[in-house]
């Protein structure tokens, strides 16, 4: 791999993600396959810096209370649940979605990024949420603490994500439930 080619393309794709989207990962991932996780990785980064970016513009309320950086803490989806009164699995019945790629999603195994809007904004309506802020805590959640413990010989390290197609695609959903998921729309 030429890193001068990486380069190129992740200062290219930089340049052209004014708002990164779904749909903008997908065209640019589908053009440069080779460097699909570069790209992802990248889009992230510009969404957790714009994300940072528009905090810092936000002057503070003047009842608010200084929390350090290192003390500010995301929620994950299970905890988003949890204060709604529901729960994962509840979730995704209410959904009708595969309860594996809700909690993939709620430990990270799913990349944000090819997450549907039209999942948001269900869950969120679902959770009574704005479907941005939900659209956030799904990138952020990374709570393994339902994941089975094993011996390792070496460090953890963390497998690839999943994209949103593989996981529906992957469930043990009907045929028209996976095509209501992996159709594009509202």
């Amino acid at each position: 791999m030429n890193t001068e080619d990486l380069d190129d393309v992740l200062f290219q794709f930089h340049r052209a993600a004014k708002a990164v989207t779904p749909e903008l990962v997908a065209r640019w991932t589908g053009r440069y396959p080779q460097f699909a996780d570069d790209i992802r990785a990248h889009a992230v980064e510009i969404v957790d810096m714009q994300q940072r970016a528009a905090l810092a513009d936000e002057p503070p309320a003047a009842d608010a209370v200084a929390v350090p950086q290192a003390e500010a803490v995301h929620p994950s989806l299970r905890e988003v649940t949890g204060k709604a009164g529901t729960s994962l699995r509840d979730l995704a019945d209410d959904l009708d979605i595969a309860r594996s790629i809700v909690f993939d999603l709620n430990a990270g195994g799913i990349e944000p990024l090819t997450v549907p809007a039209r999942f948001a904004r269900l869950a969120a309506e679902r959770l009574r949420q704005a479907q941005e802020w939900l659209a956030a805590v799904i990138a952020n959640s990374h709570d393994r603490s339902a994941s089975p413990a094993f011996k390792a010989t070496g460090t953890p390290e963390a497998g690839r994500r999943r994209t949103w197609e593989e996981a529906v695609n992957d469930s043990d959903m009907e045929p028209e439930r996976k095509a209501f998921w992996l159709a594009e729309g509202p």
